[in-house]
């Protein structure tokens, strides 16, 4: 349920009072107190449809400038409804006004922002060479990413270009600090390798963009509902701030791998965070003001397609690599059904390692010192079969011997 509070010059109210009639809402969902100092005007909007009560009221009264007028919108923490048929038909959507509300303040570049996004960039990159997960998390609860993103998605669905591009350059000032960030923390950390929290976004693979839509979804589904976001939020952020610090880290490693694969990752969680949030907020009926209506829908129209069309183009790269890495069978999965078949392995407990370099295939294992040479060239047959024929095959072979004394030899000494 939400509330608006709405103040007016003495006699104003009247006139308000007026123009919620001609829009047909409840005389019993709104109040109107006068006074020698001003009318106050209490609005229900549980009921009613909200964007439009607001918008003529706007259109009307100007609450911008004049300061003996206001309007405050605010949603109660306990309602106890005296009509439960209207509450049960009705279904709970937070007005425009609070939602852009919402975004403005949560994509503004002041200390706080900043300061934050230095913060979870440090975390962020340390976490992620030490390998270490509850710390990238810890970066995730405090990374403002989750509020750009939305301001993006509504200034697309309400035709706001002014607030889209204040998302815009919210979020594009994240990314460079923390990318600028993770490039210094991979100088001055020493000794930095690639670890797995690094290798996972280096090879980003379709599912990712699938945890991005959902993300996205829950974030703006969260927004629009009512529900509390700061959870939703942390998971946007998991999408986003590690995989910045991770192309900042490539750039100190001059690993272009993974700097192509962060970027890649990292544009392809955008796309669909923006996709997911402005399919929600346009499907859930967020709507522009009166003016706005026509260019607003063909903005939506128009951003939806491009964006479509760019998750498409970047899905192909994702296929292939969710392909390689995913689905298709590895040299050393093949090899390793090989051993276990010509040994009778199914344990591997004397295959000590299999390493594929390139063309190159190495085995460490322990044999029996007997064991016929010409059984590893049967092996390197059969694997080069498999691999095909430009593959070099390597045995390193520590042999072993069998030892079994006599009972009761030790007696005997």
């Amino acid at each position: 349920m939400q509330i608006a509070l709405a103040t007016f010059k003495t006699g104003e109210g009247k006139e308000a009072t007026q123009l919620l009639e001609a829009l047909e809402v409840d005389i019993a969902d709104y109040k109107l107190l006068s006074s020698p100092t001003g009318d106050l005007l209490i609005i229900n909007l549980l009921y009613g449809n909200t964007d439009i009560v607001l918008d003529n009221l706007a259109e009307r009264f100007d609450f911008e400038t004049d300061d003996d007028r206001s309007l405050i919108v605010f949603s109660p923490d306990t309602v106890i409804p005296f009509n439960k048929e209207k509450l049960q038909a009705s279904s709970f959507k937070a007005n425009r006004e609070s939602l852009v509300t919402y975004a403005r303040n949560n994509s503004l570049i002041d200390d706080n922002f900043i300061l934050l996004a230095i913060m979870a960039a440090v975390i962020a990159s340390l976490g992620l060479i030490l390998n270490n997960i509850p710390v990238i998390v810890g970066s995730m609860i405090i990374a403002p990413v989750f509020g750009p993103i939305v301001a993006i998605a509504i200034g697309i669905v309400l035709a706001d270009f002014k607030l889209m591009m204040q998302g815009v350059l919210s979020e594009a000032t994240v990314l460079s600090i923390a990318v600028v960030v993770g490039l210094l923390m991979g100088l001055i950390v020493p000794n930095v390798v690639i670890n797995s929290a690094l290798k996972t976004r280096m090879f980003p693979t379709v599912a990712d963009l699938f945890v991005a839509l959902a993300a996205g979804s829950a974030g703006a589904y969260s927004l629009i509902s009512g529900v509390k976001s700061q959870l939703i939020g942390v998971v946007i952020a998991a999408a986003i701030i590690p995989v910045m610090c991770t192309i900042g880290i490539g750039i100190s490693l001059a690993n272009s791998m993974m700097v192509g694969g962060g970027l890649l990752l990292l544009g392809g969680n955008y796309l669909a965070l923006i996709l997911a949030t402005v399919g929600v907020f346009y499907l859930k009926g967020l709507k522009p003001q009166i003016w706005y209506k026509f260019k607003a829908q063909k903005l939506v129209k128009k951003s939806l397609i491009l964006i479509v069309v760019a998750v498409i183009i970047l899905s192909l790269p994702l296929s292939w690599i969710t392909y390689q890495r995913m689905i298709k069978e590895k040299p050393e999965d093949k090899v390793r059904k090989i051993y276990r078949k010509k040994f009778g392995d199914e344990l591997e407990t004397d295959l000590l390692s299999i390493q594929v370099q390139g063309k190159e295939v190495e085995l460490f294992l322990y044999t029996p010192d007997e064991t016929d040479e010409y059984f590893f060239k049967l092996l390197e047959k059969r694997i080069k079969e498999e691999l095909g024929g430009e593959y070099r095959v390597i045995f390193e072979v520590v042999p072993t011997r069998r030892f079994q004394f006599p009972l009761g030899s030790d007696e005997k000494s």
